[in-house]
């Protein structure tokens, strides 16, 4: 419970700063790059979650591992190392990714298809889901020759399956069923 507080009082406080300082598009910019290099190299999420390191070393790896960042990103980085709760990084960055869609009104969206959609068809998926959603859909595509052809939709909640796999079992309960 404790953490999931930590995680939303810092991404929340930042997001509010990034907004009072007109600059939420770069500071999200450079969240998302956080994530990725958190998540892609698990060796720095270690250097985060160390404890024997000390705090001033921390820094100083900090200072050259981010200094292509903003100003306000590496002050967020140094108050996490400082208080101790940059074990918390990657789950602040997340929160703070997600309450930034939030705000902008954008919903992540997944399409699951057999093969690479084609870019119009892919305008057509995102134009219908908007209009359903009433939100900006950001997708993320997904290749998955197990669904045969066709898509599968997630957008929040909601999922719309138009998979050929999901038709044969659907056809295939039917004439069980008889």
């Amino acid at each position: 419970m404790k953490s999931t507080k930590v995680v939303s009082r810092y991404a929340k406080a930042f997001l509010q700063y990034a907004l009072e300082c007109k600059k939420e598009e770069k500071l999200a910019q450079e969240m998302k790059q956080l994530y990725l290099a958190v998540d892609k190299h698990s060796n720095l999420d270690n250097f985060f979650s160390d404890p024997i390191l000390s705090v001033e070393k921390k820094l100083k790896i900090k200072e050259n591992l981010f200094k292509s960042f903003s100003k306000e990103t590496n002050n967020l980085l140094e108050l996490l190392i400082k208080n101790k709760r940059e074990v918390f990084l990657k789950m602040i960055v997340n929160k703070f990714i997600e309450l930034y869609n939030k705000n902008k009104g954008i919903v992540p969206a997944t399409i699951i298809s057999a093969l690479p959609l084609s870019a119009e068809s892919e305008k057509e998926i995102i134009k219908k889901a908007d209009q359903l959603t009433s939100f900006k859909i950001k997708l993320k595509k997904i290749i998955d020759p197990k669904i045969l052809g066709g898509f599968i939709l997630r957008v929040g909640d909601l999922q719309y399956n138009a998979s050929l796999s999901n038709r044969l079992n659907v056809l295939k309960r039917e004439l069980v069923k008889t």
